[in-house]
């Protein structure tokens, strides 16, 4: 298990241009999440609402995943 740090808010949405209204904050800004790797190579975190989410896909190394690094710090 590792943990990583929010580097801004990411807001759920319906598609990659849909946002849902009114926001629904995922994961804030400054907080800290642990994630896991499954068998599969996925690396899920647990958002706000206690969800699991796929932050990056198909890699051992998680800071490998663009979107993982444009949101994410691993600590």
């Amino acid at each position: 298990m590792e943990l990583i740090r929010c580097k801004e808010d990411v807001v759920k949405k319906l598609n990659e241009f849909v946002e849902v209204t009114p926001p629904v904050i995922l994961f804030k800004k400054g907080n800290m999440y642990p994630i896991k790797m499954d068998i599969n190579y996925n690396w899920i975190a647990t958002d706000e609402q206690g969800h699991e989410h796929i932050v990056a896909s198909n890699t051992k190394h998680v800071q490998d995943d663009y979107w993982f690094s444009y949101h994410f710090d691993l600590y």
